[in-house]
């Protein structure tokens, strides 16, 4: 464990975490929660060159505060020299949690909070688009739809080029239930603009149908009630008696460590799944059991699937027990670490490990490459919320080639 600075904090909570985008938060992370009540601690006084550079950024504070024209906020510049710090390694996964950041955090991953019902995620620009428009949600009941880029929300300018930007833009859309909030979009070239009333949302992070012999499973992220509800779908698809399984983890940005592992335990033989690296060499290595599920299997991807999705697909793809198809996926390869500073209840995310493949690769800025390339339909409408073969050219074709799988079994 790395060491924390004394002045800094005395006592804290560490999250090991991989990045990925969640339903209307700023908490994007992959994490297993770690407490160290003892954790080692170093003080920085018996440094003569760290004392001259602290001594400094007190210099600076002093002055400003006494001198300055204006009256100024000390947390204001507190705030400021952290988010600068930060804002020097040019890393968008290393930034700095305000208290309402990391309580929106823990909410959202809990799969019950205020807000609309919509997944979001940069998209290549800088936009912030809808992933997902949740069922029974205020966004669905409002109109708003997956490929959506918000660009106002009550009339104000967001983007998410950046965390922080992101952040930004997420609490303005989050409120207090039962009050309204103006969404602004671009669709298909189009401004649209929808009044959405805000609410308690509750995700179900699992959807699972029966296409004849033909299983096939929605994983929206590994959070929440993902294991239990693809425990539930593979239950179902044993009592349907089916012979091979589609997973679909387009737009999946990630989710809990855990529950990936879990879940990609129930899927491939004994062995590695995954592992971590810091800058010292030490590894981290996570391991499945002897169980693995055995029928015919297509993994679904496209550009947002991310980090945890990732470990899944590549896991799958390395054992050679099922087909990846789709498009190339996001490319996050790094892990974070997610520090809670208990006085307030603030918190820091840092990158300090890679992650690694089964056989070896690490995917960060290059993707997961299909097996099989199928680019999504120009066609397709993403209105269109249950799984329907003739609007998804992807579906289509991963339902195809599972049963030609089958087929080839007998």
């Amino acid at each position: 464990m790395r060491s924390i600075s004394k002045s800094a904090l005395a006592a804290f909570t560490v999250i090991i975490s991989l990045l990925i985008v969640v339903s209307l938060t700023a908490a994007i992370t992959l994490s297993v929660t770690r407490i160290d009540a003892n954790a080692t601690e170093i003080t920085i006084g018996g440094n003569k060159k760290y004392q001259e550079r602290y001594s400094r950024l007190d210099e600076v504070y002093q002055l400003l505060m006494s001198g300055y024209y204006k009256d100024i906020d000390s947390e204001v510049l507190i705030q400021g020299a952290i988010d600068g710090m930060l804002a020097s390694l040019e890393d968008p996964y290393t930034f700095y949690y305000t208290p309402e950041e990391m309580a929106e955090s823990l909410e959202s991953h809990s799969g019950k909070y205020s807000g609309i019902g919509i997944l979001v995620s940069s998209d290549k620009d800088g936009g912030l688009c809808v992933n997902r428009v949740f069922k029974e949600s205020p966004a669905l009941a409002a109109g708003l739809l997956a490929g959506d880029v918000i660009t106002h929300v009550d009339g104000h300018p967001i983007s998410a080029k950046t965390t922080q930007d992101m952040n930004d833009a997420i609490a303005l859309v989050k409120g207090p239930d039962a009050t309204d909030v103006e969404i602004t979009v671009m669709r298909k070239g189009e401004e649209k603009v929808f009044i959405v009333k805000r609410g308690q949302v509750n995700v179900n992070r699992v959807e699972h149908y029966v296409f004849d012999d033909v299983g096939y499973i929605i994983l929206y992220e590994f959070l929440g009630d993902a294991v239990s509800g693809v425990k539930e779908a593979l239950r179902a698809f044993n009592d349907a008696g089916v012979k091979g399984i589609i997973f679909d983890v387009r737009s999946n940005t990630g989710g809990e460590l855990y529950t990936c592992l879990n879940i990609t335990d129930l899927m491939i033989p004994e062995g590695l799944i995954m592992y971590t690296e810091d800058r010292y060499g030490n590894k981290d290595s996570h391991y499945s059991n002897e169980y693995a599920y055995g029928l015919p299997m297509v993994v679904l991807v496209d550009g947002m699937t991310a980090s945890a999705s990732e470990v899944f697909t590549a896991a799958i793809q390395d054992y050679g027990v099922g087909v990846v198809m789709g498009t190339n996926t996001f490319g996050k390869g790094i892990v974070q670490q997610i520090i809670s500073f208990p006085t307030d209840g603030a918190g820091m995310q840092m990158t300090v490990e890679a992650y690694y493949t089964p056989s070896g690769r690490n995917i960060h800025e290059v993707g997961i490459q299909p097996d099989i390339i199928v680019e999504l339909s120009e066609n397709y409408d993403p209105s269109i919320f249950t799984p329907d073969m003739e609007n998804d050219n992807q579906l289509k074709a991963a339902y195809d080639l599972v049963k030609q799988m089958i087929e080839e079994e007998k």
